[in-house]
């Protein structure tokens, strides 16, 4: 197996996206990185995964953590349930003005099984981003995912995938749940933190302005906040059993 670490390479702090302004980062670096992985460089092979597929026929690992059943890989189609394309958006100026689901690949990079696709709140909201029979983690589901490994304060250690985070932070995956640190679009375009946190949409809204969200970052928890919806985030698709 690869063993490839992620290393700081601007001064993003990877705190929540809503108490800081991201400044810019060598992205072209740290997308190469990632870009070359298989999702079989991330996750844990002592956990016995599952199979799902959606849409667009991307294959995606399972795995069953208590009650529910999760996606070990974030999102990647571009297809809703119905068959309705989503927007697949490159330019900055299109992203900061579309009102309608979208998604996008992280530094127009291609989309790999490790990255997944961003996408905005519009696409969560249609509620058929995800296979049929499967939903995107609402809040309390991302909470009773982390009570599963010792509570938001260090559910974060068993969540992240070995090999793609800094080798300083304390990473087991024992979970399975290779969380993979794939960055996040904002509102006007730009790409940032890719190889520093991992965010997820939460299907729950905020206000009518802005929708919750959980994320990974440099510390050992599991965190939520709130953002505006025109950013774009990765996806974790769920059902419970």
């Amino acid at each position: 197996m690869k063993q490839i670490y992620i290393y700081t390479f601007a001064a993003l702090l990877g705190v929540s996206l809503v108490c800081c302004t991201p400044q810019k980062e060598n992205t072209s670096v740290i997308v190469d990185i990632i870009s070359k992985l298989s999702f079989d460089d991330v996750a844990n092979h002592d956990v016995t995964y599952g199979v799902a597929y959606d849409i667009d026929s991307n294959e995606y690992k399972t795995l069953q953590i208590g009650e529910y059943e999760w996606f070990a890989q974030n999102l990647r189609t571009k297809t809703l349930q119905d068959g309705t394309p989503i927007s697949v958006v490159s330019e900055n100026e299109t992203w900061a003005k579309t009102t309608e689901a979208a998604c996008c690949s992280y530094n127009n990079a291609e989309c790999t099984e490790v990255t997944g696709m961003l996408y905005n709140y519009k696409a969560v909201q249609t509620n058929q981003i995800c296979p049929e029979g499967w939903e995107v983690a609402s809040d309390s589901v991302w909470i009773n995912l982390a009570d599963n490994f010792n509570g938001v304060d260090r559910a974060g250690v068993d969540l992240k995938a070995n090999n793609v985070w800094n080798e300083k932070q304390k990473t087991t995956n024992a979970s399975g749940f290779s969380a993979v640190p794939a960055g996040f679009r904002e509102r006007e375009g730009a790409y940032y933190i890719m190889g520093k946190n991992a965010i997820w949409w939460s299907a729950d809204p905020h206000n009518a302005e802005n929708a919750k969200y959980f994320y990974i970052d440099n510390n050992e928890s599991l965190n939520g906040s709130h953002i505006v919806r025109e950013v774009g985030l990765s996806v974790r698709c769920v059902k419970k059993h």
